[in-house]
């Protein structure tokens, strides 16, 4: 068999995942611009059930250009339920996030662990600190690795 004949199956998946997170993105973007979280929007228990390290553009969360994954989670997910003040489902995206820490990403786990538990003693500024915290010291690396790849 020739290369160009292995190449397109793989191409084909390649494809098909794409168009697949592509699908999962946008129907998660339904809900984005409600500050009160609906059924509609893609909640941390739907994103969790779907295929994980799936990538996508690598142009993504750039200025004219689909939110990334994660990023597209937080909004519809930590920021809604932060801005809606709703600490029940904002601890329970928190203990979410704890749980998918990426690899060599040490510290993750911990803050998100630490902000839930700044959400159940009611202690939103505490919370702030320990995003701020994990932004500062993550986020750059997150960025420039895995900016474009489906946690969960």
């Amino acid at each position: 068999m020739s290369a160009v004949a292995h190449a397109r199956p793989a191409a084909r998946g390649a494809f098909l995942r794409l168009v697949a997170t592509t699908a999962a993105l946008l129907g998660s973007l339904g809900g984005c611009a409600d500050p009160k979280p609906s059924a509609s929007v893609t909640t941390e228990q739907g994103m969790a059930s779907e295929a994980p390290a799936t990538p996508v553009s690598a142009d993504c969360g750039k200025r004219g250009q689909p939110d990334c994954p994660l990023q597209s989670w937080m909004k519809a997910n930590l920021q809604a339920y932060l801005k809606a003040n709703d600490t029940a489902r904002l601890a329970d995206a928190l203990d979410t996030l704890a749980q998918h820490e990426p690899t060599g990403f040490s510290g993750w786990s911990d803050s998100a662990r630490r902000a839930a538990k700044a959400t159940r003693a009611g202690d939103v500024a505490q919370v702030r600190v320990e995003c701020k915290r994990c932004h500062d010291e993550l986020r750059p690396r997150f960025r420039a690795e895995l900016r474009a790849t489906r946690l969960f």
